[in-house]
């Protein structure tokens, strides 16, 4: 491998550091899963709770907590893929997913579910400025109504309803209830708060998406911080306003494998999208020195413009809401039926994100035969090394021809050292005389870092991964730690892979341009390798260990392949005129 071969894998290597997640499995929650049934079902818990603490918000936001109630009622419904809890705050207060419990790796009998938007005291579809007073609670089968009528005068009724596949229905309608027009100031309707799956989680991956009708925007704890590279502090910035937006196609929040995602059904005329970071504490913590330690989240919500609600008018916001797992073919779907793009939540929109989706696709695909999600991986890999074989071999014979040819090039360079514009002129037309290409060595690297790239986001994105077992490991979507010694996790995949690339580097051979200091380089580059990606995904850590596996086995084909040299008579059919080469060089000399 050469000099640009080189800096391709140094970058490769930045773009990993800069984008990778070290995410660990969710905490468990105090709320079980149940047994499900296709029919929703509702649980009306009438029961006093501590009064609704206020959350600890930066100063500045203007954004205050829904109003306190001495006792706080609760309703449940229940739907085959999850349980929606309301509150008499003013909203969703959170969202169960049946299918997904907190730890796949958990060794006893795990039931505790996963909880999207718990532990927070801002209930979904709160509205700032307008629920001032607490709300009666009406559950009617699979639907519940909550009305109040706040301080101005303005009946406010929402109505849920859940669908199927992580949907949820919700209207807002606001009444004047006086003989006189109603002021509403500008009302924000929280949408819900993002944090990671774990609260030590080291990289932040979960923040506000919103959808401008053209492309998926993004704001995440990173973007608060504000810090210079993503390492040197900033000032850190208070909240994030949007232009005023038409269309909103939808504004939600995310996390690694889960998303929140509202689609407006009508027009919001002059809204924004605003987000703010927040605080909010886990459900099962436990105070130190009675206190709760609380985690950083990220707020997404909509802004709507001042309104004039004059008497006896009526208001209506209607708003469709998925509430689940980043499953690529459900987003597609409900993106269709909406025509909204919804799929874009999972962030492959990009040039590597095309790669992502064939990728993703393919995965799939094969666990759809009965392969299981590691043999998919496996199986891909396999494929994508035998479409770039022919490339592969076409790069090692311009490889072995340029170290046959080394001593003619080297007396070009030295016959016009004092000219270097008609030295590289004289190689190059060399090059082309004896069919040697200068970026074989490098040409199948560049061509394969789009299939890499779009692995690597597809891996660290795919929920199905969540949980997929293979030999030791328990979980592909997740590093596969067996052991401790004094605190350092053991993983065995990336021990495997740096094995493989040594043996891989041994057995390439040295480029004859390549000096002391790029060889030193290339000895220590799977050391470098192993460093920044010991606690990434097991899922990506496996394609690699079968990906440099096979570049082993390709390497012993490779070497049947004759390429002759000045002065041999060897003959090979894969060079093109050996023997007409080598007297031109001796006429030259």
């Amino acid at each position: 491998m050469d000099r640009t071969g080189i800096i391709v894998i140094a970058i490769c290597v930045i773009l990993l550091v800069l984008t990778s997640p070290k995410i660990e499995p969710p905490p468990r929650n105090t709320q079980t899963g149940t047994t499900s049934t296709n029919t929703p079902s509702t649980n009306l818990v009438n029961q006093p709770t501590h009064p609704t603490a206020v959350p600890v918000l930066p100063a500045g936001t203007g954004f205050t907590a829904p109003v306190s109630v001495e006792s706080e009622e609760l309703v449940s419904i229940k739907t085959e893929e999850s349980t929606y809890t309301f509150t008499s705050a003013g909203g969703l207060k959170t969202i169960g997913l049946n299918h997904h419990v907190s730890k796949p790796c958990s060794e006893t009998n795990n039931t505790d579910v996963i909880q999207l938007n718990h532990g927070l005291d801002l209930p979904i579809f709160s509205m700032k400025g307008l629920d001032d007073s607490a709300f009666n609670l009406i559950a009617d089968g699979n639907q519940v109504t909550m009305v109040s009528t706040n301080q101005a005068g303005v009946r406010i009724t929402k109505q849920f309803t859940p669908g199927t596949n992580y949907l949820l229905h919700t209207s807002i309608k606001l009444e004047n209830t006086k003989d006189e027009p109603i002021t509403l100031a500008p009302g924000t309707l929280v949408l819900g708060t993002a944090m990671p799956l774990q609260a030590k989680s080291q990289y932040p991956v979960w923040g506000t998406q919103w959808h401008n009708g053209e492309d998926l925007e993004e704001i995440d704890e990173a973007w608060f911080a504000n810090r210079t590279l993503g390492c040197f502090p900033g000032t850190p910035r208070p909240h994030f306003v949007s232009p005023p937006m038409t269309p909103i196609n939808w504004v939600g929040i995310h996390n690694r494998f889960f998303a929140i995602t509202t689609m407006p059904r009508t027009q919001l005329s002059g809204a924004t999208v605003y987000s703010q970071k927040t605080t909010h504490r886990l459900l099962n913590d436990i105070p130190t020195e009675g206190q709760y330690v609380h985690h950083t989240g990220v707020l997404a919500s909509i802004k709507l413009p001042q309104n004039i609600l004059n008497a006896e008018d009526t208001v209506l916001h209607e708003f469709t809401t998925y509430a689940g797992p980043k499953e690529y073919r459900t987003l597609v779907a409900h993106g269709v039926e909406n025509k909204n793009s919804l799929q874009s939540v999972m962030g492959f929109d990009g040039f590597f994100g095309f790669f992502a989706r064939i990728l993703l696709k393919s995965m799939n695909g094969l666990n759809g035969f009965g392969l299981s999600y590691a043999w998919s991986i496996i199986a891909i890999t396999i494929i994508v090394k035998l479409l770039f074989w022919p490339l592969t071999k076409a790069s090692t014979i311009s490889m072995k021809r340029m170290s046959a040819y080394q001593p003619q090039m080297a007396e070009i360079r030295e016959k016009y050292k004092s000219d270097p514009q008609k030295m590289n002129k004289k190689t190059m037309e060399f090059m082309r005389e004896h069919k040697i290409n200068p970026m074989g060595g490098c040409l199948p690297i560049l061509i394969q870092l789009p299939v890499f790239f779009g692995f690597f986001t597809m891996l660290r994105s795919a929920v199905e991964l969540r949980g997929a077992e293979f030999l030791w490991i328990c979980d592909l979507a997740e590093s596969d730690t067996v052991a401790h010694i004094a605190s350092f996790p053991i993983n065995p995949m990336p021990i495997l892979m740096a094995i493989t690339m040594i043996l891989q580097s041994r057995m390439t051979p040295v480029s004859p341009t390549m000096d002391p200091m790029q060889q030193k380089m290339m000895k220590y580059m799977p050391l470098i390798f192993v460093v920044f990606l010991y606690n990434f995904s097991s899922a990506l850590t496996l394609y690699w260990t079968v990906n440099n596996l096979l570049s082993i086995l390709q390497t012993k084909l490779t070497r049947n392949i004759v390429v002759e040299t000045p002065g041999s008579t060897q003959s090979n059919t894969a060079l093109a005129k050996p023997v007409k080469a080598k007297n031109k060089v001796k006429r030259k000399k």
